[in-house]
This record gives C-alpha cells, structure tokens and sequence, in this order.
C-alpha cells in the first residue's frame, strides 16, 4: 500500500469528501483486478495508491488498464444530475458540490487516466 499516493490521492481530488474518494478508488482498484481476472491476465502486483496505483501484469497491455477509469468515467457521467456545475468547482479540491459522487467519479477517472498516461509515456 502507497502511504504517499493515497494521501496525494485525498489532496488532489477532495480533502472535503474523502471517504468517498477512498472507496471510489477502492472499487475501481476492485474492479480492475476482476477485469484481469476475467481476461485471464496474470497480475503479479498490485500497489494501491489511489490514482497512483500500479499494477504490474504479465502481458501488460495499456488498453486493459484504462477499461477501469474508462467505465468509471462513463458511470459519473451517467449518475451525474446537476448539469450547473462550475468549471472552478471541477478543479478547486475544497468545493461544496451538489451532488459529490458523480463528480468525485469523473475527477478520479480523469486523473487515474492522466496518470495512466504519463505512466505509459515515461516507459
């Protein structure tokens, strides 16, 4: 388990709402590793750190690592009822929302896929 990573996890998507940033990370975490299961992709570790979590595989493919935040995304934008949300309040950590949940899910995808990403191009 990443100390560091969840702790940065918490700071950059919401100090205010954290619990639930803990366990949208923890079921797309979940999620992921069923995927792999279903697949049959061999995992050989896992580091959970929010949306720093690495996840080391056998064949690792780019692609079966973004279908998480990927269905995660598509999900926030599926339960998200208010359509009034302020671009500041996307990117300010400390905004009062609404409705939290769908908007905590789509700012966590959006940075699990940008860490996925600057992860991909570093290799």
């Amino acid at each position: 388990m990443d100390i560091v990573g969840i702790l940065l996890t918490i700071i950059i998507i919401s100090p205010r709402y954290w619990f639930f940033v803990l366990s949208i990370c923890l079921f797309e975490l979940i999620f992921t590793i069923l995927i792999s299961m279903a697949l049959e992709l061999s995992i050989s570790e896992v580091i959970a750190g929010g949306i720093f979590t690495s996840i080391n595989q056998s064949n690792s493919k780019y692609f079966f690592q973004m279908i998480s935040p990927l269905f995660f995304l598509v999900l926030g934008f599926a339960i998200h009822t208010n359509k009034n949300v302020k671009w500041s309040n996307l990117i300010n950590p400390f905004a009062n929302l609404s409705s939290p949940l769908s908007i905590l899910i789509i700012k966590t995808s959006i940075f699990r896929i940008i860490t996925l990403t600057l992860t991909q191009m570093i290799k």
